[in-house]
């Protein structure tokens, strides 16, 4: 199945404003691609952002889940970002393994659940989506599995 794509002005917007993200920026983060409720996003070792075991620190892996699950949220929601305020409310972590080498991670929504999410929005202003995370590591292999929960609000109409 072919994953739904976004419109390349779209891609370059959600890239820019979560590579503008200050600490992103700092330990390297970047997203490397966006569509329709899906991510995918990389971030390199670097000697900086390893623990006392060598591997890669537990807090870039987390950093990397949550802006690859803000862009496939941000993805999801495109057409709305004009006018609307992301907010993450919640990101379950569970390390399933040492990271080591350079990162990659992929962040997806159930497809399932975009209709009533948009229905929701159109209807309350705001919006609710699960996005699920896999961040692997370069050998490669799963390292981190994430669940990131989104809220969507209407921004206030200025008089």
């Amino acid at each position: 199945m072919t994953s739904p794509t976004l419109p390349a002005p779209a891609v370059d917007a959600v890239k820019a404003a979560l590579h503008a993200i200050p600490m992103n920026a700092t330990v390297g983060v970047r997203i490397t691609d966006v569509g329709v409720g899906w991510a995918t996003g990389a971030c390199p070792d670097s000697a900086p952002f390893r623990n006392h075991l060598g591997t890669i620190h537990a807090g870039a892996q987390f950093l990397l889940a949550e802006a690859v699950s803000g862009a496939a949220f941000a993805g999801a929601f495109a057409a709305q970002l004009q006018s609307a305020v992301p907010l993450i409310e919640k990101l379950d972590t569970h390390y399933v393994g040492r990271a080591t080498g350079d990162l990659t991670a992929r962040a997806e929504i159930d497809p399932a659940s975009l209709p009533a999410a948009y229905a929701q929005f159109q209807a309350e202003g705001k919006a609710r989506l699960i996005v699920n995370v896999t961040v692997t590591d370069g050998e490669p292999k799963p390292v981190m599995q994430a669940v990131a929960h989104w809220y969507l609000r209407q921004m206030p109409k200025k008089d």
